[in-house]
């Protein structure tokens, strides 16, 4: 099979719109991906259309548009799928609540969640949000993110602690990420609720970067250091059977 090179222009248009911080003119894109101006806006329009671009009428200057959102929608609604039947194996290997956390913006979602299999259990709620940063979730996608997404986000919320009983200072919280990425897995205790327990690690799609969290929550009173350092490699276990599954490779991922 041979590509067809207008549908491979205009996804090289549409990723270089949707990966840049700022609204992007005609002759930058046309520069960026080295295609010419008129076959550059007769494929931006056909993107805008089908409401994958969006151009401001005054500035003509080109973002996302919501069909980018529809999309996001579907990969997630597919991420939830493939990560079900992993989090239901760690749910009855550790007992407790498991959840899967996405990034979105400045927060954090939670987009699947399953019961613990005790009465005493901390249940996220599906579509609850949080601060990017927040507890255990928050440092594994903090620590992986790029270093200067990271320090924007840092400098535009201050760290704002969500519990007020919890203060977060910034370069204790710098060198937990660094943890983070060495043992591969997070751990907080009463970060976001009083009283519960939480372990997170990563998942990773086929290009190695972080796109969702798996996150296993409990009681303080149960969830214990000692427990948790039991529970630990099966959390990351968890984490990359679904990142084997979205097409992420440690081997290609180290080499990169």
């Amino acid at each position: 099979m041979i590509p067809v090179r207008a549908v491979e222009r205009a996804i090289s248009i549409l990723f270089m719109v949707a990966g840049s911080d700022e609204p992007l003119g005609l002759t930058e894109i046309s520069r960026g991906t080295k295609i010419d101006k008129a076959t550059a806006l007769r494929l931006l329009f056909t993107l805008e259309e089908a409401d994958l671009v969006r151009r401001d009428p005054k500035s003509r200057r080109y973002t996302v548009g919501p069909g980018v959102w529809r999309l996001t929608s579907a990969w997630r609604s597919d991420l939830r799928s493939v990560s079900l039947r992993h989090l239901e194996a760690l749910r009855q290997a550790t007992e407790e609540s498991v959840s899967l956390v996405c990034p979105r913006g400045l927060d954090r979602v939670v987009v699947l969640a399953l019961d613990a299999l005790h009465e005493l259990c901390i249940v996220p709620s599906v579509g609850s949000a949080v601060p990017i940063y927040a507890g255990a979730s928050g440092r594994v996608i903090m620590a992986y993110m790029p270093e200067e997404e990271r320090n924007k986000i840092i400098e535009m919320t201050r760290l704002k602690p969500v519990n007020p009983h919890k203060i977060i200072d910034k370069q204790s919280f710098l060198k937990s990420l660094e943890a983070v990425r060495h043992h591969g897995y997070a751990t907080s205790i009463g970060e976001v609720t009083l009283g519960s327990t939480a372990l997170a690690a990563p998942v990773f799609d086929a290009t190695g970067s972080l796109v969702a969290v798996v996150s296993l929550r409990g009681p303080e009173i149960r969830l214990t250091p000692e427990r948790m350092t039991q529970m630990a490699p099966l959390v990351v276990e968890a984490g990359m059977a679904i990142s084997r599954d979205i097409g992420f490779s440690p081997q290609e991922a180290k080499s990169a």
